[in-house]
């Protein structure tokens, strides 16, 4: 029997290094490849091995709790926490590592606090490893349950992402959750979207699989583990890279005797690229970032005109535009839900001005962005929804020192002093 964590999670979770190699099992599940013996293969599903091809049993390095001399548990990993499951969005205590309740854990409370005192954040990236994707919302929901227009601009964004860092883009739900009745709540990516209604991202650097092969490793991975091919592969390159593969040697194991250890360090080998690797592995991604951020809504006074009407009063008009590529309020989700204040405008008057009527603070709703021209389905008809114009009658016997303020808590704060039309 071997004892190895072969399994991608399982070797995560445990965070085991070399593995046990046990006495020959006629009814084991594994054989030793026939390129490389440090490398282990499933037998077939028929059971037929070539003649004198000893099959192994697998299992993680360690002692076995409660040993009978027959049977061998596989429980569950007993770590008690998993970060990325405390977050406030479908929270749920049947995800394994949520905590005791949402924001439990008090970097998880203070990261929430710091994000949600900054209205002005319209994005979010979390960086995890591994895995060499990129993973957006929903981990709950399919894309169909989504407003269109979010997943699109995902889409577009994801593109760029793509572009730039190789990796490529995937929902969780969608791509990467084996059984659509058990998932995986109470993300990071999921609370921004939900709760923020930004278009967020997690990145999981580093797939060793590509590395090894040239080819990006399936979405179930992380359920069937790899294949023999890649296995193969990935032991020819970590040869080249550093000792991630290990010959087996004997080993005397307290209650199973002797065993072999050696095989594949597989918390080392996916979590992470070698030292060498890893600048370059990351460097393109602050790029991707920097294009989320340039894509930013942003609030611009382009116009504050005013005009005399006689006996000291002045039609004061300013025309405020979103410059930026998403809408002021970023995503649909936030609209439907409400999630962002409006743009709101006001003058700043001179010593012995008024405000003729109506109030001076002004509320003037949310503003398109450029990425709205995308969807007009080809018409070419851009119209102004990224334009608002409003306009106050004030009562001063100069105009001078009047400035225009445009305030919107994810779009910013813009001043313009007020000019006078000949």
């Amino acid at each position: 029997m071997h004892i190895s964590g072969r399994g991608w999670l399982s070797m995560m979770l445990m965070g085991m290094g070399a593995c046990l190699r046990c006495i020959a099992d006629p009814n084991g599940g594994w054989v030793a490849h026939v390129d490389d013996a440090r490398v282990m293969v499933p037998v077939p599903a028929d059971g037929v091995v070539p003649g004198g091809v000893t099959r192994y049993r697998l299992l993680a390095e360690g002692t076995i709790r409660d040993f009978d001399g027959f049977t061998v548990p596989t429980p569950r990993a007993p770590q008690g926490l998993d970060m990325n499951r405390n977050f406030p969005a479908g929270w749920g205590t049947g995800v394994l590592g949520s905590g005791d309740h949402p924001l439990s854990e008090p970097e998880i409370d203070s990261l929430i606090r710091a994000i949600v005192a900054r209205p002005n954040i319209c994005g979010y990236n979390a960086y995890h490893t591994s895995g060499g994707v990129l993973l957006r919302p929903s981990s709950t929901q399919a894309d169909s349950a989504l407003p269109s227009t979010d997943v699109w601009t995902w889409k577009e964004l994801g593109r760029r992402g793509t572009e730039v860092t190789g990796y490529p883009v995937h929902s969780v739900f969608e791509d990467f959750t084996w059984d659509k009745t058990e998932t995986m709540s109470g993300a990071s990516a999921d609370w921004a979207y939900e709760h923020l209604g930004v278009f967020s991202w997690t990145t999981e650097f580093w797939d060793v699989v590509y590395a090894a092969t040239g080819k990006r490793s399936s979405t179930d991975i992380w359920y069937v583990g790899l294949s023999p091919e890649e296995d193969l592969a990935i032991a020819k390159w970590s040869d080249a890279h550093g000792e991630y593969y290990l010959p087996w040697r004997a080993f005397d194991h307290p209650q199973l005797g002797p065993v072999e250890i050696g095989g594949a360090d597989w918390f080392r080998l996916l979590s992470n690229p070698p030292a060498g690797l890893l600048a370059a592995e990351v460097a393109p991604h602050a790029e991707f970032a920097v294009h989320q951020a340039l894509a930013a809504p942003c609030i611009e006074i382009l116009r504050a005109e005013a005009t005399a009407l006689g006996d000291d009063l002045w039609r004061v008009d300013v025309g405020i535009a979103n410059t930026g590529w998403l809408p002021t309020q970023v995503s649909a989700r936030a609209t439907r839900e409400k999630l962002v204040l409006p743009l709101t405008a006001e003058l700043q008057l001179p010593a012995g001005a008024s405000i003729e009527r109506g109030p001076n603070r002004v509320t003037l709703g949310q503003l398109s962005g450029r990425s709205a021209l995308q969807l007009d389905g080809g018409a070419r008809n851009d119209g102004t929804a990224d334009r608002v114009l409003t306009s106050w009658i004030v009562r001063a016997a100069s105009v001078e020192g009047l400035v225009a303020i445009a305030s919107h808590p994810r779009a910013g704060t813009k001043q313009r002093v007020v000019t006078v039309l000949p």
